[in-house]
């Protein structure tokens, strides 16, 4: 079986537009020990998901993780007491909580992956920037579990 490694891919073209692969890991349960074993500290992206008492999942952040990496900044988002905002806490309390991510060494190309996602999820609620460096920005997804948000 081919195995997907979580990472991103760039290639450019001469019209000065990049096609990004990303391939996240598989949707796994939040716990901050299994976090902690099994999670790269290196640079990336990652999708946190809540699941809702009708058991559907429920995108709660998509972003980069550039100082400190992977693994400190999902257990940060992870952990309720990390958070002032009383409504999230009680959510990171009580509901399953899932992430996926995916690796890069590259920050620009994390802006311009979790930009183009951010127009893609929240075309009218977009607070994030791209690198300025392409004309256009297109991307694909992969995931083992072929999980996609937008399904």
């Amino acid at each position: 079986m081919l195995e997907l490694k979580p990472i991103i891919i760039k290639e450019e073209d001469d019209k000065n537009d990049v096609y990004y692969t990303l391939t996240w890991t598989a949707l796994t349960r939040a716990d901050k020990y299994k976090i902690t074993t099994s999670v790269p500290a290196i640079a990336g992206m990652y999708e946190l998901y809540y699941m809702d008492t009708h058991k559907r999942l429920n995108l709660l952040a998509i972003t980069h993780a550039w100082y400190g990496g992977l693994r400190s900044n999902l257990r940060q988002a992870v952990d309720p007491y990390h958070t002032h905002d009383l409504e999230m806490r009680a959510l990171l309390e009580e509901s399953p909580l899932y992430y996926r991510y995916s690796c890069s060494d590259s920050f620009g190309d994390l802006l311009d992956t979790v930009w183009f996602l951010h127009n893609v999820y929240f075309p009218d609620d977009v607070r994030v920037e791209h690198s300025q460096r392409y004309r256009k920005i297109f991307l694909r997804e992969q995931a083992p579990d072929k999980v996609y948000w937008l399904d």
